[in-house]
């Protein structure tokens, strides 16, 4: 079904009379996307793998899914509440995976939690219902957003209702306790649908009054190095902006954005996430991970500073870390992910974890089965997410080409006119992105698509015509207007797709230790009062460069080290007893089967060549061994690199997301 005519006519009346509009770009057009070309073969791989197969995962994934109360499977394992918050992540991506497929066994399966949960509150209207009570608001803020992908198909005007009555049972005490905060999210939405003011009411006095410890409005406005669990970042990193959204209160924004930047700056990897195992490490040390829930959790944020801001940086800044991070935590038939995932992964077994929280343990293999549950629920999100708000619609009910990827949207305009958008691109690989338009009747209307920060040199045509330069204006969101009648038009966009050495110098530290420190303390810290280094990302090299890593449009090139690849069939003391629940699932040991000691000499002109979806690098070999012959070692500094030959080798690189173990951030020669 398409429901682009719904979302449009009803747009007048989204926000209550006197209130602001929300979004300058809304999504909502989960239904009326399919997906196509790799991105079809990606979600396939989904489908068949673990999304399809949920007992492959073990204990939470193999129970009812919120169809009912989800029974404990241990009384010396878990809080009450991850059993719900781990399946509500699943049920996510789920259903959004089966919308996109148009898969009824799936959607079936995914729906089924949802409606029984929406039709069984307890006598308050409280959700979950009674028997969900030890769960806390956490985990119903994670499932709010499967809620919400369920109302964009179904337009159900009864789920609004529902969960009015749901967020006004809780008194603001309970709202902005630690992670219930989150709630803020639904709590905005259901307003902007029931018009009850209550509920941005306690939205607000619930973030204002800032009880929950965490991202307040002092840490975001610090100018410091924050430090505290990256996930819980992630998730309340959009609050403040939601707010500015409903308010118009410029405080909130500028909060949002300092606290964006600030975890930019000092924690931010290569690949587009920043690290976080599970606290916030810093971007100093590159073998510093990240974990797997932090790809979709962050790129779901920044879909909202996209949407709101209306700023083409942010679109950028999310397929960086869907096509690296995101892809590169899982294996290519989507049947392992990692729990942390590395730019440099040079060994990935069951002792190999090289971060300091549970070093040495099994959390940096790829396995269907993990100690800590979460990230194999969220893992189902990024890219379902990513398809889903790849097309937006402006204020005025025109179409966003907000980011890119093989796929067709088909809609109805106000207008009564149906319209079909083809896009045809092998986009992020190439750079080249056709759109065909074509429409039933003659019907005008609003188009905008984005030339991508990085895409110096873009041109863009428009049939036969070429555009002038201020339609190409990298870094922006550019509105035409297309007339479609049965004859398609043609629209064409060249992003010049250059491989460019990138610099780093010297980044923030912090430590593995500081992991530990966290979790003794617990809950939410503030950040903490360590001042941060600067960090050169410039293509420039100087000096002060530390590292060098190879990007080529929004995607990182890595060498693929050699492997031998094993199944790692021990059941190891820390998984609680937990194994696939499929056979044809396995849990990984990758060692590797060849030479990763290299560097790249700066103290010469690098050339670089793309050559059949390659990028050559010339590199030499350096003295670079496994820290205890078992971890992934830490890039050395340009004084400590011992050459052990000056035979230049050229290595193979391809995009990071295709790599299991890898080097990525190469250490630099520069004498």
């Amino acid at each position: 079904m398409r429901h682009l005519i719904i979302l449009l006519l009803a747009f007048a009346l989204f926000i209550p009379a006197g209130a602001q509009s929300p979004m300058l770009y809304e999504d909502g057009l989960l239904d009326d996307i399919n997906p196509k070309g790799w991105l079809k073969t990606f979600l396939d791989a989904q489908k068949d793998g673990m999304t399809g197969k949920p007992e492959s995962m073990s204990y939470p994934y193999d129970s009812n899914l919120w169809d009912g109360e989800i029974v404990r499977n241990t009384e010396s394992y878990g809080s009450d509440w991850w059993r719900y918050e781990q399946t509500a992540y699943y049920t996510d991506g789920l259903l959004r995976l089966a919308y996109l497929l148009d898969n009824p066994a799936l959607i079936q399966k995914a729906e089924a939690g949802i409606k029984y949960t929406i039709s069984h509150p307890d006598s308050t209207g409280r959700l979950p219902h009674a028997t969900f009570k030890k769960a806390s608001m956490w985990p119903m803020a994670v499932f709010w957003r499967a809620i919400k992908a369920y109302y964009d198909k179904t337009r159900d005007e009864e789920i609004p209702k529902i969960l009015e009555r749901h967020y006004l049972s809780y008194p603001v005490k309970e709202i902005e306790k630690w992670r219930n905060i989150v709630s803020l999210e639904g709590m905005l939405w259901t307003y902007s649908k029931t018009g009850n003011k209550e509920l941005l009411d306690r939205a607000r006095t619930a973030w204002d009054r800032g009880k929950f410890g965490d991202l307040t409005l002092e840490a975001c406005m610090a100018d410091m190095l924050p430090f505290m669990h990256g996930v819980t970042y992630c998730e309340e990193l959009k609050l403040p902006l939601l707010l500015y959204a409903y308010t118009g209160e410029k405080t909130y924004l500028d909060a949002a954005l300092n606290a964006y930047r600030v975890l930019e700056r000092d924690h931010m990897l290569p690949d587009g996430v920043h690290s976080s195992a599970e606290a916030l490490l810093g971007n100093g040390n590159i073998i510093n991970s990240h974990e797997t829930c932090d790809v979709s959790d962050l790129t779901w944020t920044l879909g909202y500073f996209m949407q709101i801001t209306g700023e083409a940086e942010w679109a950028d800044r999310i397929e960086k870390a869907v096509f690296n991070a995101g892809m590169g935590s899982v294996t290519n038939d989507f049947k392992a992910l990692q729990y942390f995932s590395s730019v440099n992964q040079f060994r990935l077994t069951g002792d190999s974890n090289h971060n300091g929280f549970f070093h040495g343990s099994t959390w940096m293999a790829y396995r269907p089965t993990h100690q800590t549950e979460c990230c194999a629920g969220n893992v189902h999100r990024f890219m379902p997410n990513y398809v889903g708000r790849m097309w937006l619609r402006n204020e005025d009910g025109g179409i966003v080409a907000a980011m890119y990827g093989p796929s067709e949207l088909n809609f109805k305009t106000q207008e009564g006119a149906t319209i079909s958008l083809s896009e045809e691109t092998e986009y992020p690989y190439e750079g080249k992105v056709v759109f065909r338009i074509s429409a039933d009747k003659p019907v005008t209307f609003d188009f905008s698509y984005r030339i991508p920060g990085w895409a110096d040199g873009a041109s863009v045509k428009l049939g036969k015509k070429k555009l002038n330069d201020s339609f190409a204006t990298k870094g922006k969101f550019h509105k035409i207007q297309i007339k479609a009648g049965r004859k398609p038009v043609i629209l064409e966009l060249n992003f010049p797709m250059k491989p460019r050495l990138k610099t780093l110098g010297v980044g923030c530290f912090a430590y593995d230790k500081v992991a530990e420190k966290y979790f003794k303390r617990g809950g939410g810290v503030e950040p903490t009062s360590v001042k941060n280094s600067s960090v050169d990302s410039s293509e420039g090299l100087t000096e002060n460069v530390q590292s060098v890593y190879v990007q080529r449009g929004p995607l990182l090139y890595s060498y693929a080290i050699p492997q031998n690849k094993t199944e790692d069939s021990k059941v190891y003391e820390n998984m609680n007893g937990k194994v696939p629940g499929d056979s044809s699932f396995k849990c990984w040991s990758i060692e590797p089967a060849g030479a990763w000691n290299y560097a790249v000499d700066i103290s010469k002109e690098v050339k670089l060549m793309f050559v059949d979806g390659k990028v050559k690098l010339p590199v030499k070999k350096i003295e670079w061994e496994l820290e205890e012959n078992r971890y992934t070692p830490r890039v050395p500094s340009p004084k400590d690199v011992k050459v052990l030959s000056d035979q230049v080798e050229y290595l193979d690189l391809i995009p990071y997301g295709h790599t299991e173990l890898r080097l990525t951030v190469f250490p630099v020669i520069n004498q």
